[in-house]
């Protein structure tokens, strides 16, 4: 059987997932012998880029953005989204004689369900997690707000209707079987990670340290993404203080967007020295040249009941650069794997002397072992399963 598929995205064309967790699986879907056909579109709330229009262009796939309208009123524009955008997608579905619909994420396995409900093209979810649970979790939905119940019944929904569903920790994986999911329709596949974007490079190291006015003898810790939300805010500058007392020399580089005047706040309450700690925002496509100046890196969130079912993309792209990650607990399935495989140190909150080993880590068995973990294979391999 040969397929017509449409992919679903949920996060704006120029988001970071949207080029870590979905071009690469692009890409995977593209080299299958068994797919005649690949259309992308994804829910769009912002102007696209005429950069990233070249990126899908690039991918020689045919591209269909859903729009929102951008209500004032935020719970009226979800309304409006998942009344508006299930209709359209059933439309490309017929324009386009599409006859399996792949969706990234339980939010757009949401608008796969609600566009699949009448003409009964078979859907698959893939990276499903309980996305109500992370939102309630991160302190941003309440249990009984309109998009916690809404988004729990879709899950529900998804679970039971969906072809498949792939999960990104077996840790979910068991917890769907243990809730009596179909065992034989849920896949595993961790978030991957492109080699050729993300690798080790002794010339970016050297030129990022140049550029940043970092010796090249000092020794660089790196944290990527938000404060807040699932992940550590004040907690994490404690983490961030401690290194800087027990590391020689330590400079920490933090790629965030977060509000600079929180970041400053928190700086100057640990009392943490300003000159050798770095602030940028940068797109995707850079991050890969900031990782390569640091020796180490932080994955920091917080513990909580869906903090073991994550697989955060960002800890594969740590490893595909040879850093050692620093990571809290019940963290996903890299609980299992970082101490066993070398490939980091799992944060109790309760060590002393926690990076007197940071020198013992091997760049090239980190990057050796977090690619077969995160290889892009895996993915490939769960797709012509579901496939074939």
């Amino acid at each position: 059987m040969t397929y017509k598929i449409l992919f679903l995205g949920y996060w704006n064309l120029d988001d970071g997932l949207t080029h870590s967790t979905i071009f690469p699986h692009l890409k995977i879907l593209k080299k299958i012998q068994s797919v005649e056909y690949l259309h992308f579109c994804n829910t769009q709330r912002e102007e696209i880029t005429e950069e990233n229009l070249k990126k899908i262009s690039n991918l020689d796939i045919d591209y269909s953005p859903l729009y929102s309208k951008n209500l004032s009123f935020n719970h009226l524009n979800k309304i409006y989204d998942f009344i508006h955008f299930p209709k359209l997608i059933q439309r490309l579905c017929v324009k386009h004689k599409i006859n399996l619909i792949i969706s990234r994420g339980a939010p757009a396995g949401s608008l796969a369900f609600l566009a699949t409900k009448k003409n009964k093209i078979p859907f698959v979810v893939e990276s499903f997690e309980p996305h109500a649970d992370y939102m309630k979790a991160a302190g941003q939905w309440k249990s009984y707000g309109l998009k916690y119940l809404f988004q729990k019944h879709w899950e529900a929904q998804q679970k039971k209707y969906a072809k498949a569903v792939i999960t990104v920790a077996e840790n979910y994986r068991n917890c769907l079987i243990e809730e009596g999911v179909n065992k034989g329709k849920i896949f595993v596949a961790p978030c991957a990670v492109d080699q050729n974007i993300f690798y080790k490079d002794i010339g970016l190291r050297k030129k990022i340290r140049l550029e940043l006015n970092i010796p090249d003898n000092a020794v660089v810790g790196v944290y990527a993404g938000k404060f807040g939300g699932l992940y550590l805010e004040e907690k994490a500058f404690q983490i961030f203080s401690k290194a800087f007392e027990e590391i020689k020399d330590f400079h920490l580089l933090l790629l965030t967007n977060t509000d600079s005047n929180w970041l400053n706040e928190m700086i100057s309450q640990y009392n943490l020295p300003s000159n050798r700690i770095y602030i940028k925002f940068v797109s995707y496509n850079e991050v890969n040249n900031y990782l390569n100046a640091a020796d180490f890196a932080f994955a920091l969130y917080k513990i909580n009941i869906v903090s073991q079912y994550l697989s955060p993309v960002k800890i594969g792209e740590y490893w595909a650069c040879g850093l050692a990650a620093y990571i809290t607990q019940n963290l996903g399935d890299e609980m299992h794997w970082i101490e066993e495989k070398k490939l980091g140190v799992i944060l109790d909150g309760n060590e002393q002397n926690i990076f007197n080993n940071l020198m013992d880590f091997s760049s090239q068995e980190i990057i050796r072992n977090g690619i077969e973990i995160r290889s892009i294979e895996k993915v490939s391999q769960v797709y012509k399963q579901i496939l074939n």
